[in-house]
């Protein structure tokens, strides 16, 4: 039997429907499609990231996990906790106008960046939450989805957010771009109230598709090395010196070097290994830790649960009361502190995603010189730079000004051409609500897809 890709954790929303087969087979042609571009775009050397549409893989699962909450969001606020869980709250805005040239075309989406988001649902504006919900659905999924069967992606808002969803509230009112296809008028709006500012469905952060994890996963297989031949490793300077997602993040430099060191690993002597993304390809809410209590601290099992995908592949959970419970999220606690943002839960949650490897026979790939490289606040001299958020350059780019410096300049040397940060495509709100200030410093690199 031909191999296919699965829906992300192998869900079936359109079992019995008319639609399903012709779904199914557009989806495996969409992953397939992506998997064989960036396999592709590899240099020629490089022959360690594969799909299973050529060759089956022959391991079991292989757990890549980070942490659910925004990285570079803890980074700017450190010791107080309101202040982040507010920031990750805020609703910025991505240009999704046809051309670079067209005038901006601004959709809602959230700051939450590290393949989990997550809505607050409350009783009244500003009054109780009532329940919580976390997403790592791909916005691949629904495009795609919404294509074949309109209808059910109604009922599904309607079961998963609100039964006052009504099919218009869901549809585009203008062409917008989205990653390298335009989504007409009429069509599905990812970025539509019931998944933005009323609820949340599935991601929306530009960073946040499946194809931006096909393309990550694809270039971490590229080892690096420094100005001294030296191969790069460790988390962050791979990231940084390499041209795949963000290195302020979690989950970016924790996939890249997963896949690069699982693909080629640093010890001499070691088995070169092919690697891939499990099927199915998925970005994955895994579990929450044993965090959340009623008021006198006792646990309360079943009111996080997985309410779409499996247990180890969730696609989306809730925090709410079970039936038959005698109080509500009021009296809930997160390490003993009353419940009031969606944040404190998602400093908890693990993510995951799944790789799988084979032995192809393919030789050690030669180290390629760093593509890229970070710049950090020259002052003071002695900080951590684990601690704070860089801005990620190509390597013809230099640190702007007397305030940045590299922090690892063993990546590239000195940059021969000055250029200016390049800042991301991505816009407040409101006045009242202006986005983080990362925003301003990382360009959201190599996520062509969701970009």
């Amino acid at each position: 039997m031909m191999f296919k890709y699965d829906p992300p954790a192998r869900i079936d929303d359109l079992k019995d429907r008319p639609a399903q087969q012709d779904f199914l087979d557009a989806w495996h042609a969409m992953i397939d499609d992506s998997f064989r571009k960036e396999i592709a775009a590899l240099p020629a050397t490089n022959q360690l990231f594969f799909s299973e549409s050529s060759s089956p893989a022959t391991s079991g699962d292989l757990p890549v996990t980070w942490n659910a909450f925004p990285l570079s969001i803890k980074r700017e606020q450190p010791d107080d906790a309101i202040a982040r869980w507010d920031a990750a709250d805020r609703l910025a805005a991505a240009n999704r106008a046809l051309t670079k040239n067209d005038p901006p075309v601004l959709m809602p989406c959230r700051l939450q960046d590290e393949y989990c988001e997550w809505f607050a649902y409350r009783t009244a504006p500003n009054g109780p939450i009532s329940r919580i919900v976390f997403t790592a659905e791909a916005p691949e999924y629904w495009i795609e989805l919404a294509r074949h069967d309109f209808a059910k992606v109604v009922d599904l808002y309607q079961t998963h957010v609100s039964p006052a969803v009504q099919a218009d509230d869901l549809k585009l009112q203008q062409d917008i771009r989205f990653g390298g296809e335009v989504l007409p008028t009429g069509s599905y709006n990812p970025y539509n109230k019931w998944n933005t500012s009323q609820g949340v469905m599935h991601l929306t952060h530009p960073a946040n598709t499946l194809g931006a994890e096909i393309d990550l996963a694809a270039r971490a297989t590229i080892p690096r090395q420094d100005i001294d031949g030296a191969r790069v490793t460790e988390q962050r300077r791979f990231a940084c010196g390499s041209d795949f997602g963000d290195p302020n993040r979690s989950s970016d430099p924790s996939i890249g070097s997963g896949v690069n060191l699982t693909a080629f690993p640093a010890a001499a002597g070691s088995v070169i290994q092919s690697i891939t993304l499990a099927n199915p390809a998925g970005l994955y809410i895994d579990n929450v830790a044993n965090v959340i209590t009623d008021d006198a601290d006792n646990p309360l099992p079943g009111w996080f649960k997985i309410v779409r995908g499996v247990t180890g592949r969730g696609l989306m959970a809730v925090l709410e009361p079970p039936a038959g419970a005698t109080f509500g999220l009021e009296k809930v606690r997160i390490l003993g502190d009353m419940l009031t943002h969606g944040g404190q839960v998602a400093e908890h949650i693990q993510m995951i995603l799944y790789a799988k490897t084979a032995d192809l026979g393919h030789p050690a790939p030669p180290l390629e010189p760093c593509s890229g490289h970070c710049c950090g606040p020259s002052d003071p001299p002695d900080i951590d730079v684990e601690k704070i958020n860089l801005a990620h350059l190509d390597k013809t780019d230099r640190c702007a000004g007397t305030t940045s410096k590299d922090p690892f300049p063993e990546l590239i040397g000195v940059p021969p051409v000055p250029a200016p940060v390049a800042a991301v495509a991505m816009h407040a709100a409101s006045a009242t609500a202006a986005p983080s200030p990362k925003l301003a410093l990382t360009r959201l690199a190599g996520i062509r897809h969701g970009d």
